[in-house]
């Protein structure tokens, strides 16, 4: 049974130059698990948020759309523009409340849909108090509080660590075979997804340019840059780290490089921060130091204090004990983008020069809150160029950007880190990481546990570690990257 039809479907955003959606044909089967995937701005959330009538986009539309799905639910990118209560129970309650259904209903209810979704133990947590992964968890489970056949899903594993993304993707599986919902989602990473979808939908321009099962299409040449790193490197195209690993060991590495040592140009000595008088702390007795014409990644799991850390070298936080310098100028990047946004425009945001520079010219009559999330990332990026800095730093960077404009970012930070700036990023990314890294800290429950020069730290970590190192651990001493290979 076919839930979800397009009939060349096209569709474009008021002032725009450029059409989002160009004759766009497709079919989606009931109980299919679909994975959408595109460079940035290819349409990919416009097509979403059109399958789910509510949440239609303004502007021109032409072409069907056939909806037989009884209940579609929508999770966005960041769950927490959607979240209305105060904690969890409230957030599973609130559309049931609404529908004015009896409290013995609705605690059934939100009984069943938290035991599934395993929220039991946390009903009664504040929502800002939840880790990453778990506010997601939240997300998909009070979109499916009226027993969902379809859930959409746009870029919901874009801002969690490797421990989160795993659980949610394992969740969405469940909901897939155990309920056998429909589930739709867009991504920028294929892995952990590609293996077990149904199908395969890769969009550019607008268009849908490939539409295939993995298997199928992982021997296409135009769709490897959409599959995991490893699918390239063998002519055996494994798709999973399970069946790379055998083909790894015919990898050899080159020797790993000495960096060159640099003048100090933040330095962090014992500390301390809470953001409360009589909460725990966040970062504790810390010390760091980030040197010049160096980039530098802090890694780690969500509420390990990563931002917290980036907060205070930017000079928004204070810590109540120990000392922060300085050398020099100091931008930063939030994770959410749009804070840097000031304007109605993107002309107004950026000049035509570095709009071109950043591929943003085709957006310059844009609202900066229309933009895609790639491109909104790109846009902060591009404000931040416009300032004289000495130090940059950066809280999830590329996140939100498909792997054509993430080589396009780590070209311009390595060329940044050439000039003598100091980048100074926070990523769950650890690909992007292990790609641009001179340095990589690990932090854990707000103490550094590991620090050092890229290979060294990535080689001797298990779980935040590259896709590079887990099929080769067995063979090389520290490839972390493909640029690490022979």
């Amino acid at each position: 049974m076919v839930l979800f039809k397009t009939e060349d479907l096209s569709f474009a955003y008021p002032k725009c130059k450029s059409e989002a959606l160009n004759g766009v044909n497709l079919e989606i089967n009931k109980g299919e698990f679909v994975l959408l995937m595109g460079r940035t701005g290819s349409g990919k959330s416009t097509l979403l948020r059109l399958l789910k009538k509510e949440l239609s986009p303004f502007g021109k539309r032409t072409g069907n759309i056939i909806n037989n799905s009884m209940q579609t639910a929508f999770v966005a990118q960041n769950p927490d523009v959607s979240f209305v209560a105060e904690n969890v129970r409230g957030e599973l309650a609130f559309a049931l409340e609404n529908m004015k259904m009896k409290n013995d209903a609705i605690a059934l209810k939100i009984g069943e849909v938290s035991s599934f979704f395993n929220l039991s133990d946390k009903l009664d947590e504040k929502l800002c108090a939840l880790s990453g992964g778990e506010r997601a968890v939240t997300a998909i489970a009070a979109a499916m509080i009226f027993d969902a056949d379809a859930l959409i899903l746009d870029e919901p594993l874009a801002q969690l660590d490797p421990k989160a993304t795993a659980q949610i993707i394992s969740l969405l599986k469940r909901v897939n075979e155990e309920l056998g919902v429909t589930v739709i989602l867009s991504s920028h990473t294929a892995e952990g997804l590609v293996d077990f979808c149904d199908r395969l939908v890769i969009m550019e321009q607008g268009s849908i340019v490939l539409n295939n099962t993995p298997d199928v299409l992982k021997n296409t040449d135009k769709a490897l840059g959409y599959l995991p790193v490893y699918t390239s490197l063998f002519d055996e195209r494994p798709l999973t780290v399970k069946a790379a690993i055998p083909c790894a060991a015919v990898l050899k590495e080159k020797p790993s490089e000495n960096i060159i040592s640099s003048d100090t140009s933040v330095k962090l000595k014992n500390v301390t921060f809470a953001y409360g008088k009589n909460e725990r702390d966040i970062l504790s007795r810390l010390s760091f130091e980030a040197y010049s014409g160096k980039i530098h990644s802090i890694i780690g799991a969500n509420g390990s204090g990563k931002t917290t850390l980036l907060k205070i070298i930017a000079g928004i936080k204070k810590p109540y004990s120990g000392k922060v310098k300085t050398c020099g100028k100091v931008a930063y990047m939030p994770q959410n983008p749009q804070y840097l946004f000031t304007k109605d425009t993107v002309s107004e945001e950026i000049s035509c020069d570095t709009a071109k520079a950043f591929d943003l010219d085709d957006f310059m009559s844009h609202h900066p809150y229309d933009l895609s999330g790639g491109q909104m990332q790109r846009l902060a990026l591009a404000i931040l160029s416009q300032t004289e800095f000495d130090i940059l730093l950066l809280d999830e960077p590329s996140k939100a950007l498909d792997s054509f404009a993430k080589k396009e970012l780590a070209a311009y930070l390595k060329e940044l880190s050439k000039q003598g700036k100091t980048v100074i990023i926070v990523s769950h990314d650890l690909d992007f990481v292990g790609d641009i890294s001179d340095y990589v800290l690990f932090l854990s429950d707000g103490i550094i546990t590991l620090s050092g020069e890229r290979r060294y730290v990535l080689s001797n970590l298990n779980y935040y570690t590259t896709q590079i190192r887990r099929i080769t651990r067995s063979y090389l001493d520290s490839a972390v990257s493909t640029e690490d290979l022979l």
